[in-house]
């Protein structure tokens, strides 16, 4: 998807970043209107137009690396701009630039100028902003000009970049990063609203700075611990650090944790989050979550399906994965790379072996924003491949067999009761137990921290997790748990939380339980029971923790 040259004339501008790092530059108390832009009418002086191409540097990526001597200049596509007057400050006018990253502004001659661009798209709204600085968004101000005539003036947003790969250092401002990203998220949203016009994405803030780092901490002081997307307050937080972990030209990331921010405000998830990566078995509703993340950057810059990640010394570390036909080495339900292979064949034009779907983007939106986000069961491959049998019929023998590559039983039902493949546990089958209300109990075992091993530990592994479902027959239920080990109870009602246990703790040899739970439901209503427990909260790290979950009716 590379961008046709655009330059018309190139000025040396004095770029300053305002908002952050360079002295005498003040943060604005409040963020930009949000009203339409438009040209105030000519207040002294004769009528002239102003106008140029605004850019910013681009970075690629080579073989997992950040490859610095092919950058490469890019429009900055829609992107909110002012002119202003440099001896007063006021506003003089405003507007966006097009697809191609040209603006043009209607001033008077003899008045002292500058250009100030701000990482802001005002449709769909996206601002990009600091986190160590108060939230203050980022802006690049030229320096002062004055117009004599017509005038051309671009602008470029540098790398800060010098000396080559091996040996070069961010000796200036980092001035293109910000605008990097919010392109990255342009190109994104652009793809959604394309193929559903009809879709209205919410105000999305991007949170990075040159001081966010890797270490779990406070937001405000730069420690994100990793590039993530917050369902707490619904934003993104980018890693920035130099040299050890910046992730601003990593565009597949940037987009695979806005699909992490599609999911939590247009569709659902889920997923508990924590750690993942290639050949893990994990809870079904964190692989669908993160292969959907994964899969969705693919889609977006089709053909360039390489998720890279660079990191370390000059950023010539990293690694890349094709989204397509990369490594899966433990396929299943429970695998991430199983579902952003199967979903991104769903959309692609370039078909292989047991693949002979291609979808493109619009029905997979679909399926997210309907079913997936109001169905009973566990967000999960399932889930959505039930939903998009149902909008598309015509896919489904297709789709069984595209499933059945990554060793998934034909799907059903949202619930995969059909499912045979146990992940190499038998008791991950089946994947959802039938609770009966007033019946017997239901056994389940969880592998806790048996063998003491962390890949079979872990709180988000499909050897932790267990579901169970039940219809409610009156206004309160009770459940209770009868368990050898710790353990903890969570109930949903179509993905909305309405009981926790917390963690129930054994400490010592003693009694430990029964344990009696009243949740308030509705009769007819369907629930779901997750029950899990972590290796770092057992007792017995030789055994099982084995459970027995009743309901009856209050």
């Amino acid at each position: 998807m590379k961008l046709p040259k655009f330059w018309i004339h190139l000025f040396t501008l004095s770029l300053l970043l305002l908002l952050i790092v360079l002295g005498g530059c003040k943060a604005k108390s409040s963020a930009p209107s949000t009203a339409n832009p438009t040209t105030p009418p000519i207040a002294t002086g004769t009528a002239v137009t102003l106008s140029g191409s605004l850019s910013y540097d681009l970075v690629p990526t080579a073989n997992g690396k950040l490859n610095y001597a092919g950058t490469v200049q890019k429009p900055m596509r829609k992107v909110y701009l002012e002119l202003l007057n440099a001896t007063t400050g006021a506003t003089l006018a405003s507007t966006n630039s097009n697809e191609s990253g040209y603006y043009t502004l209607a001033t008077t001659t003899g008045i002292s100028l500058k250009l100030r661009v701000y990482a802001e798209i005002k449709s769909p709204p996206i601002i990009i902003q600091d986190n160590t600085n108060s939230s203050a968004q980022y802006a690049l101000v030229t320096s002062n000009f004055t117009l004599s005539g017509d005038t051309v003036r671009d602008v470029r947003a540098v790398s800060g970049w010098s000396g080559t790969n091996n040996a070069g250092s961010y000796a200036g401002t980092r001035v293109a990063a910000p605008f990097a990203m919010l392109d990255s998220l342009y190109t994104i949203s652009k793809k959604i609203t394309t193929a559903r016009p009809a879709i209205a994405l919410p105000l999305l803030r991007l949170n990075w700075s040159i001081n966010n780092i890797s270490v779990d901490g406070s937001n405000s002081s730069g420690q994100i611990g990793t590039s993530h997307y917050s369902s707490y307050d619904k934003q993104l937080y980018i890693l920035g650090q130099a040299d050890v972990d910046s992730d601003e030209y990593d565009k597949h990331i940037i987009v695979h944790e806005w699909g992490h921010f599609f999911e939590d405000n247009l569709s659902r998830s889920d997923s508990w989050g924590g750690s993942h990566s290639g050949g893990d078995a994990k809870d079904m509703s964190l692989a669908f979550g993160e292969g959907w993340g994964n899969a969705l950057s693919a889609m977006a810059f089709d053909p360039d399906v390489y998720y890279t990640d660079t990191y370390g010394s000059r950023q010539q570390s990293g690694f890349q994965i094709n989204m397509e036909s990369g490594a899966d080495t433990n396929s299943g339900w429970f695998s991430e790379a199983s579902v952003h292979q199967i979903l991104f064949d769903i959309y692609d034009s370039s078909n292989e072996a047991g693949d002979t779907l291609s979808l493109g983007i619009g029905p997979i939106i679909d399926v997210l924003t309907t079913y997936q986000k109001t169905t009973p069961a566990s967000t999960s491959i399932f889930s959505f491949i039930t939903g998009l049998k149902i909008n598309t019929p015509s896919s489904s023998s297709a789709l069984d067999t595209l499933v059945a590559t990554k060793n998934i039983s034909a799907i059903n039902n949202a619930y995969g009761s059909s499912e045979v493949n146990d992940g190499g546990w038998d008791k991950n089958l089946p994947i959802y137990n039938l609770l009966s209300v007033g019946g017997a109990s239901v056994p389940v075992s969880l592998y806790g921290a048996y063998v003491d091993n962390d890949f079979y530990g872990l709180f988000n592994s499909i050897f932790n997790n267990k579901y169970l479902k039940f219809t409610a027959s009156s206004s309160k239920t009770r459940l209770i748990v009868t368990s050898t080990d710790s353990f903890q109870l969570d109930v949903y009602n179509k993905g909305s939380y309405i009981f926790t246990s917390t963690m129930n703790q054994r400490s010592s040899g003693g009694v430990f339980g029964p344990f009696p739970y009243d949740v308030t439901t509705v009769a007819g209503q369907e629930y779901r029971i997750n029950i899990f427990t972590d290796r770092s909260v057992i007792f017995n790290k030789a055994a099982l923790v084995n459970l027995s979950v009743s309901a009856t009716a209050l």
